[in-house]
Order: C-alpha cells, then sequence, then structure tokens
C-alpha cells in the first residue's frame, strides 16, 4: 500500500513538474515581434542585375536607417565608392520618415523640394525587392541579393 502511494506521490511531482518547466520555457521576448529593421540589422545587399556598383546595409539605429555604397562612373576606373547615410535629415534638405517598419516590411518617405518618393523594402529568400514610388518618375523596382562584401575595405571617392 505505501509503496502504491509513493508511486502516485511520484507521478503527480513529475507532472507539477513538466507543468512548472513548460510554464517557464514561454517568455515574454517570444511573442515580441522583431521589426524589419532590428531583423535585417547589419545585412548587406548588391544588385542582382548590376552587382558590385552599389551596396546597402540596412542600420537599426534612431539616426540612420540605411547606407549606400555607389560606384563613381565619373571617375575613369570606377573603382571608388560615394558613401550616403540615410537618416532622419539628409544634407541636401531632403527628409526621411518611416512609414511602417514591421516584421516583414520596411516603407520609408523620401520628401525633398515637394516632392514625394515611396520606398518599399521586403525581403523573401533572401531577395531584397525595393519598389520605388515617385511622385514625378513613376513607379521602379529593384532586386537586390544579400552579400557578405566587406564594405568597410571599399575604397571611397575624395
Amino acid at each position: 500500500m505505501k509503496t502504491q502511494i509513493l508511486k502516485h506521490k511520484f507521478i503527480y511531482f513529475f507532472m507539477l513538474l513538466s507543468l512548472v518547466v513548460s510554464f517557464n520555457a514561454c517568455s515574454d521576448d517570444d511573442d515580441k515581434p522583431e521589426t524589419f529593421l532590428e531583423k535585417y540589422d547589419g545585412t548587406k545587399w548588391t544588385p542582382t542585375a548590376f552587382e558590385n556598383t552599389l551596396y546597402l546595409q540596412f542600420i537599426n539605429d534612431n539616426n540612420i536607417l540605411f547606407e549606400l555604397w555607389a560606384i563613381d562612373f565619373e571617375d575613369n576606373n570606377s573603382t571608388c565608392y560615394t558613401h550616403y547615410n540615410f537618416s532622419d535629415e539628409l544634407d541636401n534638405g531632403e527628409t526621411i520618415k518611416i512609414i511602417e517598419n514591421s516584421t516583414n516590411k520596411l516603407v520609408v518617405q523620401i520628401i525633398s523640394d515637394g516632392e514625394t518618393e515611396t520606398d518599399t523594402f521586403t525581403v523573401e529568400d533572401d531577395i531584397l525587392t525595393v519598389v520605388i514610388e515617385s511622385s514625378d518618375d513613376g513607379n521602379e523596382t529593384l532586386k537586390l541579393k544579400k552579400t557578405s562584401v566587406n564594405i568597410d575595405g571599399l575604397t571611397i571617392c575624395n
């Protein structure tokens, strides 16, 4: 009889232990969805059609959303890149505003001289699609692929 009671207590103990472990395995961080900028922070991209002529890197920072390195075709050898930071306020008076920064989409609006451009970034299978909607130039779609190029090693034009 004592063995039977001990057996039942042992089973109840393990059931209780299983419940405690399963509740502790759930964490509040798992419930919080990651934003696009958090998810792709530090990732680098280059166009699929014109590889190595342009690099884009997302930055999850309040001051800089992303950076671009574009080859300077005015340079005869085309060996140096011009570097651009895209933050809330650009050097030439343009402003950038985040419209959406959800898990799978980043939408930014660039306003310059009364003209508005809306850029929508989405990623599928390591391909970044950028849809550019411009109030004066219409729509354009760019495809970029993920790259591991050392952008810190690029030669910046003077």
